[in-house]
């Protein structure tokens, strides 16, 4: 079992970085997690989304416990008065907001949760790096009996991490189930250090006979000086058919949220939404934020490009925003796309290769809002982009512009 000793960590011979604390406490919850038998059958169980247990008492949000851990270890290191006012402290590296609060107890409802992280610095036209690189189903199958191949994986990742580096790019989004839990730690360093965002999937983690996917956003920002970052996971609200069917094969559960969850992220100015494969598939799901993000990130796993190619579509005109779709390599149909007319919606799209690289694309996030506050009498005649979905809401659209929460 994993556990934090936090009279250890109080005495820390060094600083500790808030990353560090938040993969610590992941670590903790996935190895102290008990499957509650009043909450499942046979072939699946109900989790609770932030902590992964079924205890009231232990509620406390995890960035929460990240940064208690964060100020224990680091009191001796810095000067006194950095912790005078600890919520103040806390809201320089994140901030939270939950819709609805937390009193809302129906079951199966949306919880919508938006973090502002890093908002000094201003991106309008940001670099993203989609990688094209294959997920290999073996290796997922591995994932879930925790006999994950780590041979060869971490040459790859380097390799991917050296051409981001080289291209310049802001942001690097990998596919579903990408990366093996053991170099998670890895993936976070570059992600602090070069400060580049990453979107990635987590390979599956199967505790107490549940099998869990997981995908982390990894946000980078910079304090005092010190390069550091912001671990947030979230449990896949949809598993596929033949997902739960490999799972059940292998003798393991599907773990339920016990309600659904997405997150929205203010980064640098940008406005965006990470979703998960099966997750698009749900059209209530996909619509939860109609006019408050520029980009919508789709990590996949996808075998049915054709389907999920017009769902992305879709979502793009439908959101008027920017989609990424990051797939593996051998299914193809990673792009990034546009509410464009068909023949200029794709910025960039590609499939197949053996080797492991990535594609560069920008959006630009100022033109598409600017376009999105005019009325349809003044760009009618634009072809920038497609006009304006029924119902799409001007305040949202200017709280973007002037960086306010859209919750």
């Amino acid at each position: 079992m994993y556990q934090i000793d936090e009279q250890k960590l109080k005495h820390s011979p060094r600083a500790v970085k808030f990353w560090e604390c938040c993969l610590a406490i992941f670590y903790e919850n996935l190895s102290q997690f008990k499957q509650d038998t009043q909450l499942d059958d046979e072939h699946k169980t109900i989790v609770n989304i932030n902590n992964l247990v079924h205890d009231k008492d232990k509620e406390h949000f995890y960035l929460d416990r990240a940064f208690d851990y964060y100020v224990s270890a680091n009191q001796f290191h810095w000067a006194s008065y950095e912790f005078d006012d600890i919520n103040a402290y806390k809201q320089e590296i994140y901030k939270r907001k939950v819709r609805p609060g937390r009193e809302q107890n129906r079951s199966r409802f949306i919880l919508r949760q938006e973090f502002a992280i890093n908002n000094d610095e201003k991106i309008t036209t940001p670099r993203i790096a989609v990688a094209n690189t294959k997920v290999l189903e073996d290796n997922i199958k591995k994932g879930i009996r925790n006999t994950r191949n780590l041979v060869g994986r971490f040459k790859t990742l380097r390799k991917i991490f050296d051409q981001t580096k080289e291209e310049k790019a802001d942001i690097l989004l990998f596919p579903e189930c990408f990366i093996p839990i053991e170099f998670l730690d890895r993936i976070t360093w570059f992600v602090a250090n070069e400060q580049k965002l990453v979107v990635t999937g987590l390979e599956h983690v199967t505790a107490d006979g549940v099998s869990f996917n997981f995908i982390v956003t990894i946000l980078p920002f910079e304090k005092g000086g010190i390069k550091d970052a912001v671990v947030v996971y979230r449990l896949k609200n949809h598993y596929s058919h033949a997902e739960a069917l490999m799972i059940q094969s292998n003798h393991c559960k599907v773990p339920h949220p016990s309600q659904y969850c997405y997150d929205l992220f203010i980064w640098k100015g940008i406005y965006f939404s990470p979703y998960y494969c099966f997750e698009l598939a749900d059209v209530k799901h996909r619509s939860i934020f109609k006019g408050k993000i520029d980009l919508l990130v789709a990590s996949e796993w996808n075998p049915d490009t054709n389907y999920f190619s017009n769902i992305v579509e879709s979502i793009s005109r439908d959101l008027h925003s920017y989609v990424a779709q990051v797939n593996t390599s051998q299914f193809g149909d990673t792009r990034i796309t546009q509410p464009s007319k068909t023949e200029r919606k794709d910025i960039l799209k590609l499939k197949g290769g053996d080797n492991d690289t990535i594609l560069v694309g920008e959006i630009n996030i100022k033109t598409l809002r600017e376009f999105q506050r005019e009325l349809y009498a003044t760009t009618k005649d634009d072809k920038t982009f497609k006009p304006l979905p029924p119902e799409f809401e001007l305040e949202d659209v200017l709280n973007r512009i002037n960086n306010k929460s859209v919750l």
